[in-house]
């Protein structure tokens, strides 16, 4: 994230995926970047220190930023959400198709049992399909989930919706399935295990950063009497 953060090189493919105005974007980012300068300026008025005033560029630059971070961060979220909701998306579709026999009819019941925000795409998947089965509208939304797993299973649904549904593709969409489940499940683990050592790291960095502001006061305050005791010496 580090790296796309400093070359932002998906920043018009995020403001795509989100529909977000190219101009708002930069006017936000501008007052995201005013703001935080002026608050950096402040905090070095308070403390009167004006050498670090120097620091204002990057000031502004962390500021330009940010804006473009929370567009990240949120997009990643949506990515992890998506990445374990899809594995059950599918199992209710899975257990629904056979009754119905229809795939267009199982999407609409399925989205029942759909939480957000992958409801709002099966929505779109369904308004597409209703004005023409095309495998464009199963490939979107496979894109959507963007791991090629989605794009193998939504080709397997459009098979079912020009050819009909046969119980032996059906049970092997159900091993797929259920093999896309397990991993998804130790996944999640290991997610909630990087996340707890992460959250570990805090109260580390935190205590770090106090013992080194603590000694750099002692230190300039040392500093300062032995200037003040130099000053007082006789010439």
């Amino acid at each position: 994230m580090f790296n796309e953060l400093l070359k932002e090189r998906l920043l018009d493919a995020h403001l795509e995926f989100f529909r977000k105005d190219k101009k708002k974007f930069l006017i936000h980012r501008i007052l995201y970047a005013v703001v935080v300068t002026m608050l950096y300026a402040m905090v070095i008025m308070v403390i009167k220190m004006p050498i670090w005033l120097i620091g204002l560029p990057v000031a502004f630059f962390i500021g330009w930023k940010f804006a473009y971070l929370k567009l990240l961060s949120t997009k990643n979220n949506i990515d992890v959400k998506n990445s374990f909701l899809f594995p059950q998306f599918l199992q209710s579709f899975i257990a629904l198709l056979p009754s119905s026999g229809n795939v267009y009819q199982t999407l609409k019941t399925t989205l029942n049992y759909t939480p957000d925000p992958l409801d709002k795409e099966l929505i779109k998947l369904i308004q597409k399909i209703e004005k023409g089965n095309d495998r464009n509208a199963y490939l979107a939304f496979a894109n959507y989930i963007g791991s090629s797993e989605a794009y193998m299973v939504m080709n397997m649904i459009y098979q079912f919706s020009e050819q009909g549904v046969e119980k032996e593709s059906i049970q092997e969409l159900e091993r797929y399935i259920q093999n896309l489940q397990e991993n998804k499940v130790d996944e999640l683990i290991q997610h909630k295990m990087n996340a707890s050592d992460k959250f570990g790291l805090f109260p580390i960095l935190i205590s770090l950063f106090l013992v080194i502001g603590f000694a750099g006061v002692v230190f300039m305050h040392s500093m300062m009497n032995v200037t003040d005791a130099l000053n007082t010496m006789p010439k």
